[in-house]
């Protein structure tokens, strides 16, 4: 009795893996610090109307501009390659199916098919 630490009622944590997923808070978080910092910015040069303090800002916060901008890229450019994606794969079952290129066309019946 005397040799073991105190036990506390409340239980530990569960241990936590290196795969586990961030929760949806901490990223809404980093969205909106985000967001307010660049609408921060462009107040900031849209009520200054001088060169100057253009300058200025993007001399003080360029660091954060480059990862601004790499935040904002990062969606554009994954909306922008799945456009692509679904479409190479629209245009092959096209081919495979060998449809018509318009999309209205009804699909083939059962005897249009290709025989395997």
């Amino acid at each position: 009795m005397w040799g073991y630490p105190p036990r506390s009622p409340i239980p530990p944590p569960p241990p936590t893996g290196p795969d586990e997923e961030t929760p949806p808070s901490v990223w809404l978080l980093i969205w909106t610090i985000y967001l307010a910092k660049l609408a921060t910015l462009v107040l900031v040069i849209w009520a200054s109307h001088s060169y100057e303090t253009t300058a200025l800002i993007a001399a003080t916060t360029w660091p954060w501009l480059a990862l601004a901008a790499a935040l904002g890229l990062g969606p554009l450019l994954f909306h922008l390659r799945l456009r692509r994606v679904r479409a190479k794969r629209e245009q092959l079952k096209r081919a495979e199916w060998m449809l018509t290129s318009t999309p209205d066309s009804p699909l083939p019946t059962q005897h249009q098919t290709r025989q395997r």
